[in-house]
């Protein structure tokens, strides 16, 4: 286990490796300490030029000073470490009002709708998904509710589904029965409520029988009317149900057994009105997909000790074993809802699995727990809004970075308590010793390149002739020099930072000598992505996108692997397009990369292989433009069936497949920047910040253990935040990272 003693004076060297979410959280916390330059002196050491991690964001400067990423990044309203993090940060940095993107509420904008892709019946069909804004700020803004809670929520969220289905059959004529819905009949629902104020509320041992008996009775006694309101497939049964659990105070098993009771009369019911209707209406078969698919999740949450021990006590099964588990149709199952669940954690659809539990964790967060809006986008690059401000804060501070520092081997003690030192390869210099800057100015905000600023760098010329790419773990580039920082004279303690996919190179020492080390690289495994960026000359209307009249769209669940799709026209006023090659829309979509990462097959000295990985992205995208994107923009096909590649800018203004070429495509398959997955049975073996088992090392990232346990920024935050509490050796919860019975 890492310690911190200090039993001198003397400041502690906090040397952190790697310059992702994770590690920036850690100097950003260490550094919120009034008095923390008096006992820490802090180093951070980078790969290439520029901070991030799998989300740092490059401006080509060839290019209209375009944005390029790695992916698609969105933050969801439930980040609520990410976000306090972030106004934090934005406050430090105080920029001028004058400047672009001066506040955090600048630089991320709300957002709502997710339009799913369903393939039914042989054909693609769009299902429109509105989460509302409410008038929460994202933050830490009160205690995390607990399970029960956010179970009875869920309800809530159903019954509220069903009374719009049916106001909207309603409004159009269609009404799924003569008689109108529960909101329409107080009459009923003031019964509901009398009911449960009279037997419901918390009831004693003693009391359960006669409780469980009164509530047979009711069913039996309103069998009429409550058939009679049923029209909406249930709702009054929902809305029973949410009075119960508002009813009790403290709940246990009785209460769940209640509880399961009316999820399988609610089901009974919903499917005894609409499997006539399945096939022939795409509403009502959504309805009842959605219907399915939470009360399939209620029954395992009580069934199965989710209520009282927390999510992880099912992570030994995946998501949608799970769910057939505890009742899930085969037509939820194969749904585009289920398959969304593991498109956000970049699971793809059957390729990996998704341990249920913090599949779970993550759904119920995300769709019951935002504040403010279901995600924001943040307006210019996840480089120049997030890494930018806080190396800008962080070196105002006086936390020094050393760029162009490749780690190449954590090397043990001889006694293996502790890690000696650090051997890292320096990748390039600066001219005349002068500190390296990263960062230019673009429209007044400051950003990263796309690749090194040559002219600040001895070997500059040679990377630009040669087209080096320094992040590349194949690179043929030879280091220019060596580096090692030991252990009491460089560093007393270490911020191990690097991805989890990185540690078979930099870390064999520890891999072949600590079985826990080992065990957790085996199952947290990572996989590979891929995106790419389309810039066009039509708007989203002029594309054919149907729903153009709403938020900018993002939509899911379509062809793989390129299974999402953003559309991202707000980031063209950050870029510098002239105005006869001017954009009027941006499209983001990326997917994994459907192979599970082999470790053993590594070969760096294979050259060809970034170039291999990045013409099999640019053939799939090409693939898809050609045979799958009509779907998503009809007018973007000619009478042929072809796409019109005249709609792409190209400042160069090339012909038809050179200017596709000249788009964005990226292959994410270096060590560092994999995706964390949460596969099945995985979280059980992530290790927790100061479980290293060196006396001297801390870990962070958001493939340790976090609490949430997924490959997200919240995730990441919440590592950060970890680690600086061990450091500082504070005691204290961190927003999320544990489950509230």
């Amino acid at each position: 286990m890492a310690t911190t003693e200090n039993t001198n004076t003397a400041k502690q060297k906090i040397v952190i490796l790697g310059g992702g979410v994770s590690s920036m959280t850690t100097a950003m916390q260490l550094t919120d300490e009034p008095d923390w330059q008096d006992k820490y002196e802090i180093t951070l050491y980078q790969l290439g030029w520029r901070l991030g991690g799998k989300g740092a964001s490059g401006r080509n400067r060839d290019i209209a000073n375009r944005i390029e990423e790695h992916g698609l990044h969105l933050w969801f309203g439930f980040y609520d470490n990410a976000f306090d993090l972030i106004q934090r940060v934005y406050k430090a940095n105080d920029r001028p009002l004058t400047k672009p993107l001066a506040t955090w509420q600048e630089a991320f904008k709300p957002y709502g709708l997710f339009v799913l892709m369903e393939y039914v019946y042989g054909d693609w069909q769009y299902w429109p998904i509105q989460f509302p804004l409410n008038d929460q700020v994202p933050g830490l803004s009160g205690p995390p509710p607990t399970i029960w809670e956010m179970l009875r929520e869920f309800l809530a969220t159903l019954f509220d589904q069903h009374i719009q289905y049916f106001k909207k059959k309603e409004s159009e004529g269609k009404k799924p029965s003569a008689s109108p819905a529960p909101a329409h009949h107080p009459g009923l629902l003031e019964k509901i409520g009398d009911f449960f104020k009279k037997h419901g509320s918390a009831p004693s041992p003693e009391d359960h029988n006669s409780f469980l008996s009164g509530l047979e009775s009711w069913f039996s006694g309103e069998e009429k009317e409550v058939e009679a309101v049923a029209i909406d497939f249930g709702a009054s049964l929902i809305y029973a149900a949410m009075q119960f659990m508002n009813s009790v105070v403290d709940h246990n098993e009785t209460h769940h057994n209640i509880l399961l009771n009316f999820i399988d009369k609610i089901l009974q019911r919903t499917w005894s009105k609409v499997e006539y209707e399945i096939d022939e209406d795409p509403e009502t078969r959504r309805l009842w997909i959605e219907t399915d698919f939470a009360l399939s999740m209620a029954r395992g949450i009580l069934l199965d000790g989710v209520i009282t021990q927390g999510f992880d006590v099912i992570n030994d099964m995946d998501f949608r074993e799970w769910m057939k588990k505890n009742g899930c149709s085969e037509m939820t199952l194969d749904s585009c809802l289920v398959q969304a669940v593991y498109i956000i954690a970049f699971g793809g659809y059957k390729y990996f699995t998704f341990e249920a539990g913090t599949a779970l964790r993550g759904v119920l967060r995300m769709g019951l727990t935002y504040n403010g809006a279901l995600y924001y986008r943040m307006q210019a690059g996840m480089g120049d809004t997030i890494f930018g401000p806080m190396y800008e804060v962080l070196k105002k501070r006086g936390v020094k970075f050393e760029f162009f520092h490749k780690v190449k081997n954590l090397k043990l003690s001889e006694d293996k308590k502790n890690i000696e030192s650090v051997e890292m390869g320096i990748q390039a210099t600066s001219k005349n010793g002068i500190e390296y800057s990263p960062m230019f100015d673009v429209k007044g905000l400051p950003c990263w390149p796309s690749h090194p600023d040559y002219d600040q760098l001895e070997q500059g010329q040679q990377l630009k002739e040669q087209h080096i790419n320094l992040e590349s773990y194949w690179t043929p580039w030879q280091d220019v020099g060596q580096k090692t920082i030991r252990y009491g004279i460089d560093y007393d303690i270490l911020v191990q930072g690097i991805s989890i996919g990185a540690l078979p190179v930099i870390a064999k020492e520890i891999l072949d000598t600590n079985e826990k080390w080992k065990v957790m690289v085996d199952t947290v495994t990572a996989c590979e992505t891929q995106a790419f960026q389309l810039w066009q000359y039509p708007d989203i209307a002029g594309l054919g996108w149907p729903y153009w009249t709403g938020d900018l769209p993002i939509s899911g669940c379509y062809i793989e692997p390129f299974d999402t799709w953003a559309d991202m026209s707000d980031l063209i006023i950050r870029e510098s397009w002239p105005d006869d090659a001017f954009p009027n829309n941006i499209a983001y979509m990326c997917g994994p990369i459907m192979d599970r990462v082999d470790y053993s097959k590594w070969d760096f000295n294979d050259h060809d292989v970034p170039q291999k990985a990045y013409d099999a992205v640019v053939d799939g995208t090409q693939k898809f433009l050609e045979e799958h994107v009509g779907k998503l923009w009809p007018n973007t096909i000619d009478e042929n069936g072809n796409f019109k590649w005249e709609l792409l800018v190209d400042l160069k203004n090339g012909k038809n497949e050179e200017r596709f070429k000249s788009q964005w495509f990226k292959a994410n398959i270096d060590p560092s920047e994999l995706y964390v997955l949460s596969v099945t049975n995985s979280t059980k073996n992530r290790l927790k910040t100061n479980e290293s088992g060196y006396d001297n090392m801390f870990i962070t990232g958001d493939w340790i253990f976090t609490g949430l346990n997924c490959g997200c920024v919240e995730a990441a935050v919440i590592a950060g935040k970890q680690t600086a509490r061990a450091i500082l050796k504070q005691d204290f919860e961190i927003y999320g990272e544990i489950d509230h019975v």
